[in-house]
């Protein structure tokens, strides 16, 4: 039997051999998705450089995240830190009491998602991933705006994310991209790494 109930198992994949617990009870997962190509809104106050591009902080503005520009940068999704909700984190200042994991080293763009190992090392994540309390991983990453307003799969956008850069990943209830991410960046509202 599975160790949770089929409802939470959202981060983890559909199928059974794509996960397994060590003797440690650390949780493994082969691939999960961590970010998608799509257009997402942003507040203005949440795009890297809104002062000096003249945006409105209040204003929510459409991005498409191109599929080209998430593979380029996957290489820097490798082996960064795992946490328990939205923290920026860095060498100078970690977030040790947040961190619960890390991703593996074999990201990879597939068509739209990007894709990683992970494992989770942290009993209480475990248990927030199984009750549906983080149940959905969402990459934060930092990224260089380009206004060029386009359409991408019939939906409009004001600007591109170029440059994509990982800076972590985190367990959380509901991600901006959507379930079929099931690793997403935080949804409208909550303040993501984008400097």
């Amino acid at each position: 039997p599975h160790p949770f109930p089929r409802a939470s198992r959202l981060a983890l994949d559909a199928s059974a051999g794509n996960r397994h617990f060590d003797e440690n009870g650390f949780l493994h997962v082969a691939v999960s998705h961590i970010s998608k190509e799509t257009v997402n809104p942003y507040y203005g106050r949440e795009i890297p450089g809104w002062e000096g591009l003249g945006l409105d902080p209040e204003r929510i503005y459409r991005g498409w995240r191109p599929g080209a520009e998430l593979a380029a940068g996957a290489y820097s999704f490798n082996g960064l830190p795992l946490l328990l909700d939205h923290y920026v984190d860095s060498a100078a200042a970690p977030q040790k009491e947040h961190r619960v994991g890390s991703l593996g080293t074999d990201a990879a763009f597939r068509a739209p998602y990007l894709d990683n190992s992970l494992i989770v090392t942290d009993a209480a994540a475990i248990a927030a991933i199984a009750s549906g309390a983080a149940r959905e991983l969402s990459a934060a990453y930092m990224y260089d705006p380009v206004f060029a307003p386009g359409v991408f799969n019939g939906e409009a956008y004001d600007f591109v994310m170029t440059n994509i850069r990982g800076n972590h990943v985190a367990l959380v209830q509901e991600g901006r991209a959507g379930p079929d991410v099931v690793v997403a960046d935080a949804r409208l509202g909550k303040t993501l790494l984008n400097t």
